[in-house]
């Protein structure tokens, strides 16, 4: 079948690389040269330029490819629509999450849906929101669940649903004095040692720019990138932080105390193309979802 060449061109031109494509799609190396040979004679156009060991698109194969990714992603989608057209407990989802709900969101979802649907097999991956956005356009994934910033706009194709608003709080230990609080201000914060993710996320831009807006200089005590190192790190007192408030759950020993002048805040929201007909297991996944998201 013609499409399996598409999909030797498609992997060889993702990874510009022969032996690594045979490896991802279990064919021998020269079965993929072959494939690759007999679309360039179909095309009568070189695909690929090889320079040394190194490998890149021509001009005919940069035009091809959007071609090639567009059917076979219509084959892919023609194939799970037939196959789930009748059933509404049986069927295959492909979907999408960005780091943060994939960590502190998905874990729970998954295993409930697959309880309550056990013959509709998930596919999960996780990627940046961006990246996911794009596999939804190329039909590379079904359903995406991503987190973004306050103010965020998706593309007009996209039905976004939000599930969850997603506070910043303050994170400190049950021995600190502000635990029983009900909220901080940011001054108070700037007096503490803090804890705080890289300087390219979304919680540490929050920070600084409402530190520097209000005029407060702060003390980093260390800075991290993984959030349930700093969670453990405000568990053993070292200092205080501040996080999405969804990652605080099921921890006795830390509590998130709301910010009482900061309004920034992120969503995690469920996306899909406008265009997609929506099969059985994808409305039952989409329904779960939004229900579950009520209880958090």
């Amino acid at each position: 079948m013609d499409l399996i060449k598409l999909k030797s061109f498609i992997t060889v031109a993702k990874l510009k690389n022969f032996r690594r494509a045979s490896e991802e799609l279990y064919f021998s190396q020269p079965a993929i040269s072959a494939q690759i040979k007999e679309l360039e004679n179909y095309y009568n156009a070189e695909l690929f330029e090889r320079t040394g060991n190194k490998i890149r698109l021509t001009d005919a194969g940069e035009l091809l490819l959007p071609y090639a990714q567009d059917l076979v992603s219509k084959f892919e989608e023609s194939r799970y629509s037939v196959q789930n057209a009748f059933s509404k407990e049986r069927g295959r989802l492909k979907i999408g999450t960005s780091t943060l709900p994939g960590v502190y969101f998905m874990p729970r979802i998954i295993s409930g849906f697959s309880e309550a649907y056990p013959k509709i097999s998930i596919d999960l991956s996780v990627k940046y929101s961006a990246e996911i956005e794009k596999d939804i356009f190329e039909n590379n994934i079904h359903v995406g669940i991503v987190g973004t910033p306050e103010g965020v706009v998706f593309s007009s194709s996209l039905e976004k649903i939000e599930l969850i608003e997603d506070h910043l709080v303050v994170v400190v230990n049950r021995n600190h004095r502000y635990f029983s609080r009900d909220s901080i201000s940011i001054e108070e914060i700037s007096r503490e040692k803090l804890i705080l993710p890289g300087k390219n996320t979304f919680t540490r831009k929050v920070v600084d720019n409402e530190m520097k807006k209000k005029g407060f200089h702060y003390n980093l005590e260390y800075e991290i990138s993984n959030n349930e190192m700093i969670k453990k790190m405000v568990e053993n007192n070292l200092g205080i932080s501040v996080l999405c408030s969804s990652m605080i759950g099921g921890c006795d020993k830390i509590s998130g105390i709301k910010i009482s002048d900061l309004t920034s805040h992120r969503h995690i929201n469920l996306i899909y193309r406008k265009d997609r007909k929506i099969s059985p297991p994808m409305d039952n996944f989409i329904n779960y979802v939004i229900q579950e998201s009520k209880n958090v």
